[in-house]
């Protein structure tokens, strides 16, 4: 099994988990799957259906009116995925970062994930190492929460060990633009 079909198994667990909180205000929202907002050499941009939205904090009471999924990035088993929230207003998007940065957010991707926290990362972030579905080895995914203006901006780094800390810097950045 591959490490994007590990990933895909992982997230449809926390489909389960998390699928009532992810859609927000209750009402229809727009949504569009849009190319990667990063462009790296070496790295392929492949179909990233259902997407990452599920990795969002508890949305329960704020008003979502847009969602952007990302095509994946992809390169020797590595992925980057990405998911952008619209709020109608900043103060929305600003306390669903608040709710990703509490500790119910943590268990609730260790419990999705089946993994622990080994770190925390710039900002909102979290470093967890989780088994590999096929039972050998285990994997790095890191999630971030990046918000800026009515957006909040939901990342996932998966790798066999980490991502390089530049490599890293760069992506978020680009990312919180």
């Amino acid at each position: 099994m591959t490490r994007r079909r590990s990933t895909q198994v992982a997230l449809a667990a926390l489909i389960t988990v998390m699928a009532a909180v992810a859609c927000g205000g209750g009402g229809a929202i727009r949504t569009e799957t849009t190319r990667p907002s990063v462009v790296l050499t070496g790295w392929t941009a492949v179909d990233d259906a259902p997407g990452i939205s599920q990795l969002a904090p508890d949305l329960r009471g704020l008003r979502v009116v847009g969602r952007v999924d990302h095509e994946a990035l992809m390169r020797n088993g590595e992925a980057i995925r990405s998911s952008t929230f619209t709020f109608s207003s900043q103060e929305d998007a600003a306390e669903a970062r608040k709710r990703g940065a509490g500790d119910d957010y943590q268990r609730d991707l260790e419990r999705a994930f089946r993994g622990d926290t080994v770190g925390h990362g710039p900002g909102v972030g979290l470093r967890l190492r989780v088994p590999r579905p096929t039972g050998s080895g285990s994997d790095t995914v890191e999630v971030y929460l990046l918000a800026r203006g009515a957006k909040l901006t939901v990342v996932e780094l998966l790798s066999a060990t980490g991502f390089d800390r530049a490599l890293r810097d760069r992506i978020l950045r680009t990312l919180s633009r």
